[in-house]
């Protein structure tokens, strides 16, 4: 056998391989076999067709060869092109052992030539990628801040929590003043044409809970006026954000103007929103605020550690896996009849865009979940029926299930839920040996 980078050949007696690997994991085996194996794919050739045709004072199957190929030559040849073809593709696998990617991957094959003598046939196919080897030492993490829980964020999330039992009361009487509360719909319009960006959303009119330009629109407005002016980058904002903002001409309907009359703070309201009284209230909103900070941080980390695989350890993908998760994520999209409303609305210069878009995150999904299968097995990380399951009834969740039957969950949502977790498992384990800062 001599083999050079993307190139090998193999040869035996009867068979010569020529296996060439090509992008995107696709294989290519140029294969010529000797006049015994075309023998063998003429005998399968005719006892094949002599099953299919009826012959008078023979049973189908024992008609003698001759006969048949002399009564049907063009059944034979047709069957031996197949015939040749299977029996070649065996015979050099024993030889090349490449794996399909997949039990669904597709064979093709192009007879070049055939003769009494010998053939030449090219088959093409995908495999497998492969996977190079994460070193979890390689990654270095980089400092997360962790969201801040103190008493200003603990007082704002029982703020919220009250506006669900808030009484609303209209105002008509007066122009809008800061403390109310308006609803309203917002329409960019651009080239004479609208397109809405909020349709009945309500906002507190103040300097930390709107956007200066809108409270300086709506400011002497009432309910029901139309206000039309731009959009500005907004004071809080960064000088890259300002430098990257957009102005755009806007419409602003005020539906209502409204002032919230909050519940009284006390032990009857804790039993409202499920604690015994304040106290507890507070400590459990406190808990809930600590553990959003360290989802968030942990966030963080696992983005890093994806970027760090994806990155730096690049390697070539069959085309056919990541065509069938763009499809898969666009179809999604699709479900969005937002985006759907969108979609159909865009350029084709959009949707080239947008289709772009889909395919880098489409080979990102792939490469990732390859990478993260890798560290898992390397590392000989144990993954239960259970961890897949819980992730699974999790997604059910996700999707609006409820009273979800174990037994009866979707396949693709258990394939979906393995792949989490050989993730999550994969992001833990590099986070865990990784070099320290």
């Amino acid at each position: 056998m001599t083999a050079t980078a993307n190139n090998e050949d193999i040869k035996t007696e009867d068979v010569q391989v020529s296996v060439k690997r090509k992008p995107a994991c696709r294989i290519e085996l140029d294969v010529k076999v000797s006049q015994k194996i075309v023998r063998e794919a003429r005998r399968s050739a005719v006892k094949t067709v002599s099953k299919e045709v009826a012959l008078p004072g023979f049973r189908k199957g024992r008609a003698p060869e001759e006969i048949i190929l002399k009564r049907y030559p063009n059944d034979v040849e047709k069957q031996m092109h197949k015939s040749i073809a299977d029996i070649a593709y065996a015979e050099a696998q024993k030889l090349a052992r490449i794996p399909l990617l997949n039990n669904n991957a597709q064979i093709t094959f192009d007879l070049k030539n055939h003769s009494e003598e010998s053939a030449e046939v090219v088959f093409s196919f995908e495999t497998e990628p492969k996977i190079p080897t994460v070193d979890p030492k390689l990654f270095v993490a980089k400092t997360v801040d962790r969201p801040e829980v103190a008493e200003k964020q603990i007082e704002e999330a029982i703020r919220q929590m009250m506006f669900f039992y808030a009484e609303w009361k209209p105002v008509s009487d007066r122009p809008i003043q800061d403390g109310d509360y308006i609803m309203i719909d917002l329409d960019t319009i651009e080239n004479g044409e609208s397109q809405k960006v909020f349709h009945h959303i309500r906002f507190e009119v103040s300097k930390e809970r709107m956007a200066s330009w809108m409270k300086e629109m709506v400011k002497g407005a009432k309910a029901g006026d139309v206000l039309e002016g731009m959009s500005e980058a907004d004071d809080t904002a960064t000088e890259e954000e300002k430098k990257e903002f957009k102005p755009k001409q806007v419409r602003l309907s005020v539906l209502k103007v409204e002032e919230a009359i909050l519940p009284e703070l006390n032990d009857e309201f804790a039993k409202k929103v499920g604690a015994e009284n304040v106290q507890v209230m507070r400590e459990s909103i406190t808990k809930m605020l600590n553990d959003r900070a360290d989802e968030k941080v942990k966030e963080s980390l696992y983005d890093q550690v994806n970027d760090f695989i994806t990155e730096q350890y690049a390697f070539d993908l069959p085309t056919s896996l990541v065509e069938t998760e763009k499809k898969h994520r666009k179809q999604q999209l699709m479900q969005d009849p937002k985006f759907k409303a969108n979609w159909e609305k865009m350029s084709q210069e959009e949707r080239e865009k947008v289709e772009e878009k889909l395919s880098i995150e489409s080979a990102q999904a792939v490469r990732l979940f390859y990478l993260s299968r890798g560290v898992v097995q390397q590392a000989n990380l144990p993954i239960t029926h259970k961890e897949i399951q819980d992730e699974a009834i999790s997604t059910m969740h996700s999707f609006g299930h409820r009273n979800i039957q174990a037994d009866r969950i979707p396949r693709e949502v258990f394939a979906l839920a393995l792949s989490k977790v050989i993730l999550a498992k994969a992001q833990e384990y590099i986070l865990e040996q990784a070099k320290p800062k």
